[in-house]
């Protein structure tokens, strides 16, 4: 039998687009790509499958969840926001567990192919369960092609983007984390700060250098690229790039994660000083490492639950509140918060 994805296939579209064409919204696609998706329809004798459409009509008040990997650290917080909000409005969830970075690491980051060679078959298994919608939940920030739903599902993402603008986002709003961590040390006397963060490209890390830059402007601190090493989100790069600031003549640095933190504090300890007395150091996530180390480090903590709560609301919005072209904001960024502990110190201000 031949379904709507082999349509896509062959004429070299995505779902949606032939979605959009078979429902007469071709205003939406070029009159030359509606007609090459005609022609297949009627070469494969293509038909729309309406009896799926109306068992979908009655609700099971059940939501799937399509997570990249359950072993990330931020997967567990954001179900755990989903499913209490699930829980409050009497719907039920079932997890499907992609396993990505358990399975290639990052790899699949760089290989369009093999992220689709997980995502197609799991988001097919999804619409065989007549849920009433899908909730995706990223691993990492980065832009996910192809999430789409045969059977119009409403579909909505968390800690990534989608390459459909029209699927609700929620995620971190890193640039005024960026922003606020820098504020935060300028208000305790640091101009001369280091910061080291992930790789140059990642999308965290950027948007948390724009927000720092802002900041910096307007204390009137200039940027300088050679206070900022670009590395990896582990803590042997909090350790080199610790290594690689230390003559720089820097009296904090914003770490762009606990573990580079961690890393970072090795360093400093290794060369005889001590965190939060010789070199402020402020961390970002939250995580349990940042109260186990000594002394307790001021960081960031995540809104993840948060981020899992306001998606799952906004979908059981979008089930229960339908509307034709779903109208909505589509990019919903939430603020992170500071907790202050032992790891930043307050200094005269050297202008």
């Amino acid at each position: 039998m031949v379904t709507i994805k082999d349509i896509a296939k062959a004429c070299d579209v995505s779902i949606s687009t032939v979605s959009n064409v078979l429902n007469g919204k071709t205003n939406k696609v070029s009159d030359e790509i509606a007609l090459r998706i005609k022609e297949e329809v009627k070469r494969t004798g293509y038909r729309p499958n309406y009896l799926a459409r109306n068992l979908r009509s009655a609700s099971t008040k059940t939501i799937g969840v399509i997570a990249e990997d359950l072993i990330v650290f931020s997967s567990p917080s954001m179900i755990e926001g989903i499913m209490r909000c699930c829980e409050g409005h009497g719907y039920k969830v079932v997890i499907e567990n992609m396993r990505l970075f358990g399975r290639w690491h990052g790899d699949w980051l760089h290989d369009e192919q093999l992220f689709q060679s997980a995502l197609v078959p799991v988001l097919s298994k999804m619409e065989s369960m007549n849920l009433d919608g899908i909730i995706y939940v990223g691993g990492h920030e980065h832009t996910v092609h192809n999430l789409v739903s045969s059977n119009d599902l409403p579909i909505v993402i968390t800690y990534a983007l989608s390459a459909d603008n029209k699927i609700p986002t929620f995620r971190l709003d890193d640039y005024s984390g960026g922003y606020d961590v820098i504020k935060y040390l300028t208000s305790k006397g640091h101009r001369r700060i280091g910061i080291i963060g992930g790789e140059y490209e990642n999308t965290h890390t950027l948007n948390r250098i724009l927000g720092a830059q802002k900041a910096m402007y307007e204390e009137g601190i200039l940027f300088d690229p050679e206070l900022v090493e670009y590395r990896q989100w582990t803590k042997e790069a909090g350790y080199e790039g610790m290594l690689s600031l230390l003559n720089k003549d820097i009296t904090a640095v914003f770490c762009m994660s606990d573990l580079i933190a961690s890393g970072a504090y090795s360093a400093l300890y290794e060369k005889g000083l001590m965190p939060g007395r010789d070199i402020s150091v402020m961390g970002y996530d939250n995580q349990d490492i940042s109260y186990s180390l000594t002394p307790e480090l001021t960081t960031m903590a995540l809104p993840l639950e948060d981020i899992g709560n306001s998606a799952a609301d906004k979908l059981i919005e979008l089930i229960e509140n339908p509307t034709p072209e779903r109208i909505v904001t589509t990019d919903i960024r939430i603020k992170s918060t500071l907790i202050e502990r032992k790891s930043v110190m307050k200094i005269k201000a050297k202008h």
